[in-house]
């Protein structure tokens, strides 16, 4: 993340410590280094077993803000713990000693993580960690899959499709894979089916679920069948604990864990969540549309302009935020390119002149983004910018986004 999206961290946090991978300076905080980390990390002592309060805060993840701030998901210790009773199973072998390890994939920022760390610690597993430097390289994650020895992996679809790639990627040459949990982002049939064919043997489960539920409270283990069912794939039933209703379209999730809100944002949490009347239960409205049929919950879009690119959670309103602070745009519209029904790349359309205009859209491309570059992660940087002379309206004076999906 930019320096700027960081600050914007602390500053909701207020004065917090600050353990730093990279190099990182912060004027109103205590920064602890990487080297100071390493060296404490070999000093022997004495391991102090901590007792936490059940709604005591156990992590806070921020995620994209349709204001163009992040918002800090605030999660209590009985959240993680009512939910890694349930996430370890996945991880759970007849045979323990030749079991495999747990692949972590996802960076700490991207609630993806929670599972696989979280798990892994509570089953026994060894987590191994496929550094970004190594995720660059399809051949370079094919070797760690192989030197880790690893069992589960816990990804994105996005990040097997990669690799799906390279045609060596089958049982033959990873037979210790017994397991694809995937999180965070739409499974489509086309990879269920690939796996299915390179690796017979192996368990697909489909999990499903918002940071503000604790990473995940459904799931189902993908077989032949749902491939041949005309509905997309299932994202599963719910986990003991929780409950799933739909509400005019929305899914919504009550149950143990269901977070506590959005850390010092009483408006935003008290408009996403609530407490049932009846049962007493904390409720989140997910923003996501779908279906519930046979008992078994299915995913059919959002009823908002947030969006998941590669596993992470987009509202398209932060990116517009930011694009109106470049120097001579007046407006933006922020659309997601699809293919085979998956999110590929982002385009923004913007309105006005930029000061390079004159050298061409590519100079004025390139001087757009290197502004965001500033402001946002890279994930959410478009792809494509494109400048057109008006802003289409619909008939109530709001923007035409269909109209612009016309010229995606």
């Amino acid at each position: 993340m930019p320096y700027v999206r960081i600050q914007d961290i602390i500053n909701t946090i207020g004065d917090p410590l600050v353990l730093a991978n990279e190099v990182f300076e912060a004027p109103d905080c205590t920064v602890i280094s990487r080297d100071l980390i390493l060296e404490k990390s070999h000093e022997k002592g004495k391991v102090t077993e901590i007792e936490t309060e059940d709604d005591k805060t156990m992590y806070i993840i921020f995620t994209s803000g349709s204001s163009g701030k992040p918002k800090g998901v605030e999660i209590s210790s009985d959240n993680l713990n009512r939910f890694t009773r349930w996430s370890k199973e996945f991880f759970q072998a007849d045979n323990d000693s030749e079991d495999g390890n747990i692949m972590n994939q996802a960076p700490f920022s991207f609630d993806l993580s929670v599972m696989d760390t979280y798990s892994a610690l509570v089953s026994g597993k060894t987590l191994c960690l496929l550094d970004k430097d190594r995720q660059k390289e399809v051949h370079s994650i094919l070797s760690f899959l192989k030197e880790m020895n690893i069992g589960y992996t816990v990804s994105t679809p996005s990040f097997i499709n990669m690799l799906l790639a390279d045609k060596g990627f089958n049982e033959n040459n990873y037979p210790n894979i017994k397991q694809f949990l995937f999180c965070g982002e739409t499974l489509s049939k086309e990879t269920a089916k690939a796996l299915m064919t390179r690796f017979p043997k192996s368990k697909i489960i489909n999990t499903y679920g918002p940071t503000e539920s604790t990473v995940a409270v459904t799931s189902v283990e993908i077989k032949k069948e749902h491939l041949d069912d005309h509905h997309g794939l299932p994202i599963g039933k719910p986990k003991p604990g929780t409950y799933v209703y739909i509400e005019n379209e929305e899914i919504i999730i009550s149950g143990d864990t269901v977070g506590k809100g959005y850390y010092k944002d009483e408006k935003k949490t008290e408009a996403a969540f609530f407490t049932d009347n009846k049962t007493g239960m904390r409720c989140y409205k997910t923003g996501d549309k779908g279906y519930i049929e046979g008992g078994m919950l299915y995913y059919s879009g959002r009823m908002d302009n947030q969006i998941k690119l590669h596993g992470y959670r987009i509202e398209l309103g932060d990116i517009e935020a930011n694009l109106i602070q470049v120097d001579g745009i007046e407006d933006a519209v922020v659309l997601p390119k699809k293919k085979d029904g998956q999110i590929k790349s982002l385009t923004a359309f913007v309105t006005g002149s930029v000061p390079c205009q004159s050298d061409g859209d590519f100079a004025a491309s390139k001087y757009i983004k290197s502004f965001l570059t500033e402001k946002l992660p890279h994930y959410m940087i478009p792809k494509k910018i494109k400048f057109i002379d008006e802003m289409p309206l619909t008939s109530n004076g709001k923007k035409d986004r269909k109209r612009l999906e016309e010229l995606l």
